[in-house]
């Protein structure tokens, strides 16, 4: 069991500003090479890059940082669901990140095929660590049914591919998702829970009984690297999961 840090913040505004302001000392201190930062999509995202936009937009601040994703809906970069679509419109575009920074999964090709060339991708750009891939921060959310990235189940948590394709068990829908050894490898993850149905499900996540895992029990487990930012109190605290 690992313990994970979980911090407070009067509101959500004020938990995506403490994530970012972690994120951000994290990239500068990694002023002499480019910053492999790992994007997840969803409501969360949104508000997050929301925040990025309104309050850290000098491109300066970004200029070592380099884009990826976690995980991406199998539609085009021009749909909304695209997590994609999402960070261009709230943050790349208005901030000036340039076009070369930015390294998107391609949801409108094949998704076995995509999921082979971002696997790829991320081998050849990333640094090693012990076979796998290195980023140097994964920015992860938690779905209210538990799920990490599009890992929906149990198969995609150890296997051997990097990026592989996922089916969302209600609306069949197909992802390319990070599995989750490469999730696991990332120097840092730092995740935002925040909203009602997230703080019910920080509350649920840590009264888990035992013997019943999720992906996102999973990963918390397998990990002493990961910090949650929510908006439960003002006080911090360790949680075994």
């Amino acid at each position: 069991m690992n313990p994970t840090l979980v911090q407070f913040y009067p509101d959500a505004s004020k938990a995506l500003i403490a994530l970012t302001e972690a994120l951000l000392v994290s990239v500068a201190a990694r002023t002499r090479k480019p910053f492999y930062l790992a994007l997840s999509g969803g409501e969360t995202a949104r508000q997050l890059f929301d925040v990025w936009r309104t309050r850290y937009s000098d491109p300066a601040r970004w200029k070592n940082v380099l884009f990826f994703w976690v995980d991406e809906r199998c539609v085009p970069p021009d749909s909304e669901e695209s997590n994609y679509y999402w960070a261009h419109r709230l943050f790349f575009k208005p901030v000036g990140i340039p076009a070369e920074h930015i390294f998107r999964i391609h949801g409108e090709e094949p998704p076995a095929q995509e999921a082979e060339r971002y696997a790829r991708l991320i081998a050849d750009r990333l640094p090693n660590r012990e076979g796998l891939p290195r980023f140097d921060c994964t920015l992860l959310g938690i779905g209210e049914d538990e799920h990490v990235a599009s890992i929906f189940d149990h198969s995609l948590l150890q296997s051997d591919d990097l990026y592989a394709v996922s089916q969302h068990p209600a609306t069949g829908q197909y992802r390319v998702t990070q599995t989750g050894e490469v999730i696991l490898a990332s120097r840092e993850i730092l995740i935002a829970l925040v909203g009602n149905r997230k703080k019910e499900l920080l509350h649920r996540l840590t009264a888990r009984p035992d013997g019943v895992v999720t992906p996102a029990t999973y990963i918390l487990a397998h990990t002493s690297r990961a910090t949650i930012f929510s908006e439960i109190g003002l006080f911090n605290r360790e949680l075994s999961f």
